[in-house]
């Protein structure tokens, strides 16, 4: 994607707000920075000739989008050597179509389809890359690149990518509000922050040069941010609505199984075991710790809480496969994520991870990588079971009919919190546990 987006507009990134505003003589410019961490990506098309990807990885490459075609008249010949050789090094990837607005849209996007087939449930989503105008108008350009996102979202169940710059969205596309789609920003620039596309209130992603220098391959590469952490690329590359749809979690809380359809492992599954007669709901699944700086295989609990509050949230772990004594866990609630990190060999049963403020809805998780620190040449295994939440009373408002100027009274617990199912003696260990946990935030 090297075809004239760089934008020579520099702007400097505003030292007290993550979103700042430069004004020229003529116009208005969005500059947006990121909203904290940000994870190292890469693109790639046929021009960058044998890749060792095991080489990317080690050089902190954690995803990779892959061209596979320049409209319907050119389909890169490159794209299924790198598409199985990136997922077998354990980068996460996705892949994009340079769109040509003068071809059939629908004709465009059957053609990434059929390549792609069917997108496991860590792969990115599509991506549409809007650079050409096929000499339309913008009108008639945004039109086509609706049709072409709409067939792709339903062929897929996951929101396309749209990779463009300020300049060419603005003047060329006539800024159509398609918000709703993760914006891919190109602008190469020293800047700190970007300048966006309007409509866009952020970016998902932002490829900032076109000659960065990557470990494996030959020459100049295009380098990328994701705005976020690798839990998050994991949550946008993961299904928007998973099938089968994952069971909400109720008033009171409830339990999410490593067997259940809101469980996803990710990475290279071959390093995954299943496990049966054993475990919290009759199986479990396990794979090797790394000391790597990032994760190659993880598990994902995903959640749809019915009503928002505060749960306590807890992991179950047999001791006769969990031996990692620094499992980090990553509990996504509400927009704001939180490591909490166990001993997995502690306790045969259930053990705390913290309480937290859920909101109702979806797109909360708890993520849980194997580079936990623990060298992969000493075998410890990590396990992935079940984990469940429940749900912390509020004790600052009377009961219905109470009098106001009375504390409500505190529900007692009852053993193994609101689901029979568990063991390990949930009860009074949960307590404890609760008290003594600090979590630790970070936006």
């Amino acid at each position: 994607m090297k075809r004239g987006l760089a934008l020579a507009f520099l702007v400097a990134c505003s030292s007290g707000d993550e979103r700042a505003t430069t004004t020229s003589t003529s116009e208005q410019f969005d500059t947006v920075c990121g909203s904290g961490p940000t994870v190292k990506g890469i693109d790639v098309s046929y021009y960058q000739g044998t890749i060792d990807w095991t080489k990317v990885k080690a050089d902190g490459v954690q995803f990779a989008f892959i061209r596979v075609s320049d409209g319907t008249g050119y389909q890169d010949p490159n794209f299924q050597t790198y598409w199985d050789k990136s997922r077998a090094a354990g980068i996460v990837h996705g892949a994009y179509q340079f769109f040509r607005p003068a071809e059939d849209p629908i004709a465009q996007a059957d053609l990434l389809l059929s390549k792609i087939g069917t997108l496991a449930p860590d792969d990115l989503p599509p991506v549409i890359d809007v650079e050409a105008t096929g000499n339309l108008g913008p009108a008639a350009v945004a039109a086509k690149v609706k049709q072409w996102v709409d067939h792709v979202a339903a062929a897929t169940g996951k929101t396309p990518i749209i990779y463009t710059g300020y300049y060419f969205w603005r003047d060329s596309v006539g800024d159509p509000n398609m918000a709703a789609d993760p914006l891919w920003h190109a602008q190469y620039t020293t800047a700190a922050c970007p300048t966006i596309a309007p409509a866009w209130p952020t970016w998902a992603f932002w490829q900032y040069t076109s000659t960065g220098t990557i470990n494996g391959i030959s020459g100049g590469v295009d380098v990328d941010r994701f705005n976020g952490t690798y839990a998050q690329l994991m949550a946008m590359a993961g299904p928007t609505t998973p099938t089968p749809p994952c069971d909400p979690i109720g008033h009171d809380g409830g339990l999410v199984d490593d067997g259940d359809a809101c469980f996803t492992a990710g990475g290279p599954l071959t390093y995954i075991r299943t496990v049966t007669a054993t475990g919290e709901g009759g199986d479990l699944r396990w794979t090797h710790t790394t000391d790597a700086a990032t994760e190659a295989n993880f598990g994902q609990w995903n959640l749809t809480l019915a009503e928002a509050g505060t749960y306590a949230v807890e992991a179950y772990t047999t001791t006769s496969y969990a031996q990692s004594k620094q499992a980090k866990y990553i509990v996504h609630a509400n927009g704001v994520d939180t490591e909490s990190t166990i001993d997995q060999s502690a306790v045969d049963g259930w053990q705390p991870l913290g309480t937290f403020d859920f909101a109702a809805g979806d797109q909360q998780f708890i993520h849980l990588g194997d580079n936990t620190g623990e060298p992969g040449t000493a075998n410890i295994q990590l396990v992935f079971d079940a984990v469940r939440l429940t749900r912390i009373p509020d004790t600052t408002m009377p009961p219905p009919g109470g009098d106001p100027g009375e504390p409500a009274p505190v529900e007692p617990s009852s053993p193994g919190g609101c689901n029979t199912g568990g063991g390990g003696g949930a009860g009074g260990g949960l307590a404890l546990g609760l008290l003594a946990f600090v979590a630790r935030r970070r936006r």
